[in-house]
This record gives structure tokens, C-alpha cells and sequence, in this order.
């Protein structure tokens, strides 16, 4: 830090500084700002603003302001750090009364106030600012593409996409992402394959948002095609955000293969890509090595969490596997002091269900101690047809017609239950309380793809 004579200068320090902003280092930041006071550069314009800067990333806005209101002379920059400080803590009322007093602002200051509203979900406030911008650049867009994603307007997003002058890797990767959350997987396969198509080289978070995506089209082929494609670049495959979105997306697209390959070749296999394989393994009717799995994992010290519990009883479900999964049940609650979910619950309820325990499924659904959920009283409902038990059949549906009147799914249950014991005639009541109540069946429907 210091020049041959051992003394630092304006120039010295706020470079310094903003190596502390970037870390949040406050002690060091502090211990920095002390130095520069007994050097006597601390009213230096540059080393005031950096300090403004630090102490308002770093959540300390009150030494910001200090430092802010005491300056004699301030530049955009100053009055910029000052909107940030206010934005990164939330106070938005106050990042826009200094914004509004700005003598003159810059790019940043705009894009600070749009980040900020974006970020208090005040899109309609953020797009006001953003068509009042003199100028913008690819940040500005960004950031409204992101907000618009996180709020589901994708055509907005796409809108303002498609007005980007420059598009970086930012932007492509903000609308890839936003349509994989929004649950629209295929538009995100094509935006990538437009990017691709502009020779744009994606980087890892991209890629990971394409395979989410993947994921969720359960296309083998894409996943291939995208496994080959990261294979090839210069991506490092050994990241473990970027391994395990490749082992989710081959797990769910069918690729257990390859998946396994990959999950076996970590270096370290954290709590997400184990559920990834757990439930892979459950899909395609490995039971047995889902449970040896997620033993396994325990036994490497990885701790499971609600979800985790969730995968494995679930697995336990479909397998039929009663005891594992009351083993699983109890020792969520008393080893790792895990309040079980109504998920959890309806789970074991499913379990005991399939297996024809319908009883015990009953008094668990009436032990709970939240109420349960429309899912878990349906699964018995379905095990009473399948069992025939028409006495229990008749409580649950009951209740679960109080839950969701206007579900026809659960009068045809209860009319099917009452067709495999030949009652006809509850089975034309029920069809008479569906019309009293406007309830009509969704007819369903099938396709067969042929090729001539």
C-alpha cells in the first residue's frame, strides 16, 4: 500500500477501499479510513467518495451519509454512491430524494434506482424511470428483463430484449433464465439456440440455466446434444453448480448412464445432486438402491434437509417400502429435529395407502397437526377404491368435498367407489350432486403419433 517514502496518497487509497467495498471487510474498511483521516487526505474528493461507497455497500448508510453531507465538494460519482448505498438498504424514499437532487446523473445512477425498484417488485415505477433515461446501456435493459422475468411477464421481457442495441452474455442469460422459471422450457431452448447461432459463447450460468431448461422438457436427445456441447467448450465441467445441473438434467431426460458417471466423478457430491440420483433411481424403479443411496449419504456426512425427506419418503412410496419409511419418518424428527410438513405426512400417508393399510393412513391424516392438504386426503380416497372400502371411502371423499367443492376428480373417485360395489344408485346421487353444483368431468383426451 504504501510508496517508497512509506506515506499513502489520494491515489493509494481509494483503491484500497474498494477492495474492502467488494468484501464488506468493515474493521479493515474502518481501519483504512482512520489512516487516511491522520494523513489528512480524508476530505479528498476521490478517497470521500470511495469511502461513500464502502460504508454504503458494506449496510453502515448512516456513516455514509455523514460522510456525504460533509463534503464541500461532490461529483456525480459522490451523489451516485450515495443512491447505491440507499438502494443496497432498502430504503428506496431516500434513494430518490438524493436521486431527484442530483445536479447531474449518469448511467449508473439511473440503472441504481431502476435495480432498486426491480428489486421492491415496483416494475410499473422501474419502467417509468427506465423510458425517462437519457441513455442506457445493456445494464439498464438487464435489469428490467431480470424484473420482468421475476414477475412472470415474459413478454415484456422479451419485448425489451429485443430492443437491446449490444446484447452481452448478461442479457442473453437473464431471458434464457426467466423463461426456465417461468415454466416455459422450449422458449429457452430457442433463445439459446439463437444466441448460438450469433457465435455468443455462453458461460457456465447459462449453460446451467439450458440444462434447468432441459430438465424440465425431459427431451434425451437436447440433453445429449447439450452434455456434448459443455463437453466441447471451455466451461469446466468439475464446478459443483455446473456438475450437478448436468447430472439433474440426465437424470430426468432418461440418461441414468451417464448421470451416474458423472455423479460418481465429483469431487465432492453435495445434498442436491444425491436427491438428483435418489430420485432417478426411483423413477425408473430402483426402490432398493434409492434408499442404499441415500444411506450412503448419511453415512458421508452429508445432512439431509426437509426436502431431502421428502425425496427419500417419497421413494419409500413407491416402493412399497413401509418400515424404511417410517424409519425415515422418525428419524427426520428425532435424529436431525426436523418438524415433518404436511408434504411429509402425506407422503407416509401414500405409503401406508398403497400397501392397503388404510386405517393407520386414516388415524396419521387425524394425528397431524396442521391441517391436511387436498393431495394426501386423495390418496386415500384412491386406495379406498382400489381396496373397495366403501365406508371409509364415503369419510374422506366428504372431506375433501368440503375442501375442494368444484374438483370433479374426487365425485368421480367417489362414484367409482361406489361402481366397484354395484351401488348404482349413489353412483347416479353423486353424478346429480355434480350438476346441483355446476361441476362438470374434463373429458380426457389421448394422442398416437404414426408415421406413414
Amino acid at each position: 500500500m504504501k510508496r517508497e517514502e512509506g506515506v499513502p496518497d489520494r491515489y493509494t487509497y481509494p483503491s484500497i477501499i474498494k477492495a474492502c467495498s467488494n468484501t464488506c471487510e468493515v474493521k479493515i474498511g474502518s481501519a483504512i479510513h482512520g489512516s487516511a483521516l491522520r494523513c489528512g487526505v480524508e476530505g479528498d474528493l476521490f478517497v470521500r467518495t470511495s469511502l461513500i461507497d464502502f460504508y454504503g455497500k458494506c449496510r453502515e448508510i448512516l456513516c455514509a451519509r455523514k460522510l456525504f453531507d460533509d463534503m464541500f465538494e461532490r461529483n456525480v460519482v459522490s451523489w451516485t454512491a450515495m443512491v447505491v448505498g440507499y438502494v443496497t438498504v432498502g430504503d428506496l424514499v431516500e434513494a430518490k430524494r438524493v436521486f431527484d437532487d442530483m445536479p447531474q446523473r449518469n448511467v449508473v445512477s439511473w440503472n441504481a434506482i431502476i435495480d432498486g425498484l426491480v428489486k421492491l417488485g415496483d416494475l410499473r415505477g422501474a419502467r417509468r424511470i427506465f423510458d425517462e433515461m437519457p441513455e442506457r446501456n445493456v445494464v439498464s435493459y438487464t435489469t428490467m428483463i431480470d424484473g420482468y422475468a421475476k414477475t412472470g411477464d415474459m413478454a415484456s421481457a422479451r419485448f425489451l430484449f429485443d430492443q437491446v442495441p449490444c446484447r452481452d452474455i448478461v442479457v442473453w442469460s437473464a431471458l434464457i433464465s426467466g423463461y426456465t422459471q417461468n415454466g416455459q422450457p422450449n422458449e429457452a431452448v430457442k433463445v439459446f439456440l439463437e444466441m448460438d447461432s450469433r457465435n455468443v459463447k455462453p458461460d457456465e450460468f447459462v449453460m446451467v440455466s439450458l440444462m434447468s431448461a432441459c430438465s424440465r422438457v425431459g427431451n434425451l436427445e437436447m440433453a445429449k446434444w447439450v452434455d456434448s456441447y459443455v463437453s466441447r467448450s471451455a466451461i469446466d465441467i468439475h464446478q459443483p453448480h455446473v456438475v450437478a445441473a448436468l447430472v439433474d438434467m440426465n437424470v430426468k431426460c432418461g440418461n441414468m448412464e451417464r448421470a451416474t458417471k458423472l455423479f460418481e466423478e465429483m469431487p465432492k457430491r453435495d445434498l442436491i445432486s444425491y436427491c438428483s440420483m435418489i430420485q432417478g433411481l426411483s423413477i425408473h424403479g430402483h426402490g432398493n438402491k434409492a434408499v442404499g443411496l441415500f444411506n450412503r449419504m448419511l453415512n458421508e456426512g452429508v445432512v439431509p434437509d426437509e426436502v431431502a425427506f421428502t425425496v427419500i419418503l417419497s421413494v419409500c412410496s413407491h416402493a412399497g417400502l413401509v418400515e424404511e419409511g417410517w424409519h425415515y419418518f422418525e428419524c427426520m424428527r428425532y435424529e436431525y429435529s426436523i418438524l415433518p410438513s404436511s408434504d411429509h405426512y402425506a407422503c407416509m400417508v401414500d405409503l401406508l395407502s398403497r400397501v392397503g393399510r388404510l386405517k393407520e393412513a386414516y388415524e396419521l391424516l387425524k394425528s397431524m397437526p396442521m391441517e391436511p392438504h387436498a393431495g394426501a386426503w386423495g390418496a386415500l380416497l384412491g386406495a379406498c377404491k382400489l381396496n373397495c372400502n366403501v365406508e371409509l371411502g364415503e369419510v374422506i371423499a366428504a372431506r375433501l368435498l368440503e375442501l375442494e367443492p368444484h374438483n370433479a376428480g374426487n365425485y368421480v373417485s367417489l362414484s367409482n367407489i361406489y361402481a366397484t360395489v354395484d351401488r348404482w344408485s349413489d353412483v347416479s346421487l353423486v353424478r346429480e350432486k355434480m350438476r346441483e353444483r355446476g361441476v362438470r368431468k374434463i373429458p380426457g383426451c389421448s394422442s398416437i403419433n404414426s408415421r406413414e
